[in-house]
């Protein structure tokens, strides 16, 4: 670990002169590293009693130029201009979301900066290894069916048409799954740039229907439903939305503040459709847990009785965050045993793809041989 004395790093550039604040949200980029150090420095500093000001060019003095020496430039002189510790991170809400804001906000205006700041540390991080965890375990999998499609498509543009030829010069009457893959390898050969150019709109399709808003609840909606992968989404969710809320409520913010912010930073746009239901019925003088109640599917029945105990005790941050831990675990269970659930599915997709592709050739040869 980089001992206190160590320069930040940051790996995306040199910024040398000031720029605009709208050539800034291109150009100005933290890591997570990076702005995990610096909020974790800034709360030691601050629990050491040093003032946010002082703290701030401590931080500046050991920082490279580059972007986050940009950030904290414009955080310290929006201080010295008598501004707020919130309204400096506010002026990157592209590197610090709303949690962050309204974290610090709360934190300045109840005097517990320094422990809201810790808040921010953990849940960032456990945040970042949630999201991690998640893109290792389907790296294996995407992998494997990648790699055997370019396998089959070289087989069948490259290798089969040579091998088809010596059965044509025998006379043999080729199957229908021979001559099929020859007819698509015939069509590849002869449109290649065509056959390209209908992959590269697909895909192009699919990622812009993504994009549309009206759409995407109806899309993530149906992820859920998607055999194991649908708990794994599920459970994700789950986890940013207690993580979050647990955060917010421990930090000093009611329930009323903490919905719109959790709906402005999850991303799954089912989820966020459930969060403003339940704000506005919060609004209305309705409980929480009931409201949940309505929704098994996106909440489960002890995601339900714990925020109805949370909230007849009084401790439904604490509640929040025991349900964030639990769900947590439910997802590492998950990545774990993910290569084991889906061995089964990627043998019989392969094992499928091998069969079309060997019958298409073993076929032909037993024709020969039954000929003579």
């Amino acid at each position: 670990m980089r001992s206190s004395k160590t320069k930040l790093t940051d790996n995306v550039g040199k910024i040398k002169k000031p720029q605009p604040l709208w050539l800034q949200h291109f150009t100005v980029r933290l890591s997570h590293v990076d702005r995990l150090m610096f909020t974790k420095y800034l709360a030691v500093l601050l629990r050491s009693g040093i003032p946010i000001g002082d703290a701030l060019e401590i931080i500046g003095g050991q920082t490279k130029a580059g972007p986050l020496k940009t950030v904290l430039d414009a955080i310290e002189q929006s201080i010295q201009d008598g501004n707020t510790l919130s309204s400096g991170f506010a002026k990157f809400p592209w590197i610090f979301d709303s949690v962050y804001v309204n974290l610090i906000a709360a934190g300045e205006a109840s005097g517990t900066l320094q422990q809201n700041l810790d808040h921010l540390t953990e849940q960032k991080q456990k945040e970042h290894e949630l999201v991690q965890k998640v893109r290792g375990a389907l790296m294996y999998p995407i992998v494997i069916l990648i790699g055997g499609f370019i396998l089959s498509i070289g087989i069948v543009v490259f290798i089969l048409p040579n091998v088809v030829d010596v059965f044509k010069t025998l006379n043999v009457q080729l199957p229908w799954t021979t001559r099929v893959l020859l007819g698509l390898a015939s069509f590849i050969n002869e449109h290649g740039f065509l056959t390209l150019a209908m992959s590269v709109g697909f895909v192009a399709v699919i990622l812009g229907i993504r994009k549309i808003r009206a759409l995407q609840p109806f899309f993530h909606k149906a992820l859920m439903y998607i055999p194991v992968f649908g708990s794994i989404v599920r459970y994700v969710n789950l986890t940013r939305m207690t993580r979050l809320l647990g955060t917010m409520l421990q930090s000093g913010s009611t329930m009323g503040d903490a919905l719109p912010i959790a709906t402005t930073v999850l991303k799954n746009a089912y989820y966020r459709g459930l969060m403003v239901k339940l704000e506005g019925e919060l609004k209305r003088g309705r409980v929480m847990a009931s409201e949940m109640a309505k929704y098994p599917r996106a909440f489960p029945p002890m995601m339900t009785r714990m925020t109805r105990v949370g909230e007849e005790s009084g401790l439904l941050g604490e509640m929040m965050g025991y349900l964030a831990d639990f769900y947590e675990q439910e997802v590492d269970d998950m990545m774990r045993n993910l290569s084991n659930l889906l061995e089964p599915i990627l043998l019989v997709i392969i094992g499928v793809m091998v069969a079309v592709l060997a019958l298409s050739v073993i076929s032909p040869i037993y024709q020969v041989v039954g000929a003579f």
